[in-house]
């Protein structure tokens, strides 16, 4: 595991877009979704950070926050529990004047003594839709060598259908010169990851200026201020995903069947941690046949698997066929069974001789316990 060296605070913000893919986040929040066979979705921004070295990493929670403690627990797989800083989960508060809290600016405000005590230069943040694995020690040197206020991502491509998406102009040395929202999702544009890297005392003054004008929108504060500061932009190259919707959770989930987008996220410099489960691999019967597929550990395939990706404890009887899907955790298809297209939440239980079929451009998601 990396040491703790970076001069930053890192920052998650694991509800932000929830609103997006509301069915997978009933029972729980973006952070939690569970994502290629055995990951979380807030496995790869927090293990970019541990991997450059941030081993202060705080997660302000909103709701549904339970699985994601489940998942986390004191930090260990992260090399983040420890005696001094770690990793903090931020539980919901209220504010005096508008209740529980509206959106970033008022997490971040209800969280400023706890800013305020770090002796970080730095403060990295995060929201928890976007999959790819981000070198935050060379984005940290570039915002050190640029002398930068502000450094923030950004990715070339078609913009994601998502809530405030935002596109950045940018001059030949790097520098943001503009930030707007999208107005065309057809053209390719450099599209905002939503990740910040901002000094430490420069993010308390706008959290000071934000309160006493009243401001409480976090996403304006770039635009208002991009003309005062020194804001420059970093590229970020390779597998680079957006969750946008359930559609494109099932899309992306599937891109990753193909060894060329695996080999570009899973990097070996670069690893993804995630909670570690003591189960037995996964048991393939006499009759099974399984093709282009994520299997997790714990799985008894009996039946066919063809170009899915499955959970851990899932079972696959005699007969059974699974094709085109993503099946949760402990999940069962019975003898005969027929999935395709489909995606089940945790602990689904599919009736032998029973057909679920949706289709490429529209899968079928079917809820956490539901017994078909």
């Amino acid at each position: 595991m990396v040491n703790a060296n970076a001069d930053a605070l890192g920052i998650i913000f694991p509800n932000s877009y929830d609103e997006q893919v509301p069915d997978l986040v009933n029972e729980r929040l973006m952070a939690s979704i569970p994502f290629a066979s055995r990951y979380r979705m807030v496995d790869f921004i927090l293990s970019s950070m541990v991997n450059c070295g941030i081993g202060n990493v705080s997660i302000i929670v909103r709701k549904n926050y339970h699985s994601l403690m489940d998942h986390l627990g004191t930090g260990k797989p992260w090399d983040l529990s420890r005696k001094r800083e770690g990793m903090t989960l931020l539980p919901p508060f209220n504010t005096p004047e508008s209740g529980m809290f509206r959106g970033k600016l008022d997490a971040l405000y209800g969280s400023i003594d706890y800013i305020s005590r770090s002796d970080k230069e730095f403060v990295l943040l995060t929201d928890c839709n976007v999959v790819c694995s981000i070198d935050y020690e060379d984005m940290l040197a570039e915002h050190i060598a640029n002398n930068a206020d502000i450094t923030v991502a950004y990715a070339k491509g078609l913009p994601p259908r998502v809530k405030n998406s935002t596109e950045f102009l940018i001059d030949k040395n790097g520098k943001v010169t503009g930030e707007t929202l999208v107005d065309c999702y057809s053209s390719s544009v450099n599209y905002s990851l939503k990740i910040m890297l901002i000094r430490r005392t420069l993010l308390e003054r706008f959290l000071h200026e934000s309160r006493t004008s009243g401001r409480d929108d976090f996403e304006s504060i770039l635009p208002r201020n991009i003309s005062l500061l020194n804001v420059h932009a970093y590229e970020q190259k390779g597998f680079v995903r957006v969750l946008e919707s359930l559609r494109s959770y099932y899309d992306i989930s599937l891109e990753l069947l193909k060894s060329e987008n695996r080999k570009a996220l899973f990097t070996p410099d670069r690893p993804v941690f995630t909670k570690v489960r003591d189960q037995i691999p996964a048991i393939y019967g006499i009759g099974a046949d399984v093709s282009n597929s994520l299997i997790a550990d714990g799985c008894r395939i009996d039946g066919t698997v063809e170009n899915s990706i499955l959970f851990r404890g899932v079972t696959v009887a005699k007969g059974a066929v699974v094709r085109n899907s993503i099946v949760m955790q402990s999940s069962y298809i019975g003898e005969g069974a027929k999935v395709e297209s489909v995606i089940t939440d945790k602990s689904v239980v599919v009736k032998s001789g029973r057909t679920l079929c949706g289709a490429p451009t529209f899968p079928v998601y079917i809820g956490k316990g539901i017994v078909i």
